[in-house]
């Protein structure tokens, strides 16, 4: 049972969400992440690598993402070398692989988190609160450096609800195994399929799909549980 979350902001000029299966000229996702959004709350509260994944199971943890800055996407060159041979470029004597990248510009997202457990969930709240993290907050890549800042000075305690008979006005991005959505004129819409769960091996073991809005619009659903948290709808995931 979701009984309270905590709500930040995330945002940065640049972001880079690498889809997994693009390689040679890669593609970003337009958002992070579930598995990323766990890395990024992970961060914050100083936990190593492949140390956490337990805590963001599906039975104990559910985030919420709202886009607020319009999607805008960019390409920069990468410059990749060989850190085998080193990790300078004079080390590899000036040899490098120029990748094409697509990477997001003026990203920003508000972040809903539970937590089955109080007192990480408290450990959160106090990092952020003192706008404080155990290691620097990154959007998919650490060149692409993020801020953020709490939303509300406490824990909001959400209502859940059913959407029947009319359109809901969601403010999140909408899983699709979980609401259905009214399509609306004059809105640009997407749906992506990204990582949800991983394990100790770092191998994806699910995916989730999403519906969502580029301009970072609301959605109207016509079917589907959602949870009012103050003045937003969202659905958890």
């Amino acid at each position: 049972m979701i009984d309270k979350v905590v709500v930040f902001d995330i945002w940065g000029d640049y972001g880079y969400f690498r889809r997994g299966y693009t390689t040679t000229s890669t593609i970003s996702y337009p958002f992070p992440s579930r598995t990323t959004l766990a890395g990024i709350v992970s961060g914050i509260l100083g936990y190593d690598r492949d140390s956490y994944y337990d805590l963001f199971g599906p039975k104990n943890s559910a985030f919420a993402l709202q886009i607020i800055n319009p999607i805008k996407k960019m390409r920069i060159n990468l410059n990749l070398i060989d850190t085998k041979t080193g990790f300078i470029l004079s080390d590899n004597k000036g040899q490098r692989t120029q990748l094409p990248a697509e990477f997001l510009k003026d990203v920003k997202y508000r972040i809903c988190l539970w937590l089955d457990d109080d007192s990480i969930m408290d450990e959160l709240f106090t990092y952020l609160s003192n706008h404080k993290s155990v290691y620097t907050p990154y959007l998919g890549i650490s060149d692409c450096l993020a801020n953020i800042k709490l939303v509300k000075n406490s824990f909001i305690e959400p209502e859940e609800l059913l959407a029947t008979k009319e359109d809901i006005k969601v403010h999140s991005i909408v899983p699709t195994d979980k609401a259905k959505i009214k399509i609306e004129p004059g809105k640009k819409y997407g749906a992506v399929k990204s990582p949800s769960f991983i394990n100790a091996e770092r191998i994806v073991k699910e995916f989730q799909e999403f519906y969502y809005e580029e301009n970072g619009d609301t959605m109207l659903i016509v079917d589907g549980r959602y949870h009012s948290i103050g003045d937003m709808n969202v659905i958890f995931f």
